[in-house]
């Protein structure tokens, strides 16, 4: 059979081995330390994007814990305040004007929402993309 003569085939089989050996060679000599590189680069990357990632949501978290630490220093001088307020106001007066308790409940609430969402905003930070800002 011609397709397996081997004069053919040797010839065949040498020209193959021959030019995959060269490919192997120009790529593991050129083209793989570029390519080695460039993986070590990001991972670098990533690693450093990592830890920055891993400071900033440790100082939100720090910062979280300090705002729920206030609040609730605030809501229970809030509270006492109200306990102490309106308990005197009972004992004033015989008759309890439940409108002016409302009123001034939703005063009080109305301050402690601004009060927080005025912390909660201060608290975030929020820079432009243009501006690439490192903190």
């Amino acid at each position: 059979m011609p397709q397996l003569d081997r004069i053919i085939v040797f010839s065949q089989i040498f020209w193959l081995v021959l030019i995959f050996s060269i490919f192997y060679a120009i790529l593991t000599h050129y083209f793989l330390p570029e390519f080695l590189k460039s993986l070590k680069i990001r991972k670098q990357v990533i690693d450093l994007n990592t830890k920055e990632i891993l400071k900033k949501t440790e100082r939100t978290l720090s910062k979280q814990n300090l705002l729920v630490k206030i609040l609730v220093k605030n809501l229970e001088i809030t509270s006492g305040l109200l306990v102490s307020y309106f308990g005197q106001l009972i004992k004033n007066k015989k008759r309890v004007d439940t409108l002016m308790i409302d009123q001034k409940i939703g005063l009080v609430i109305l301050n402690t929402v601004k009060f927080c969402d005025f912390k909660l905003l201060n608290s975030i930070f929020v820079y432009p993309k243009s501006l690439k800002f490192k903190d």
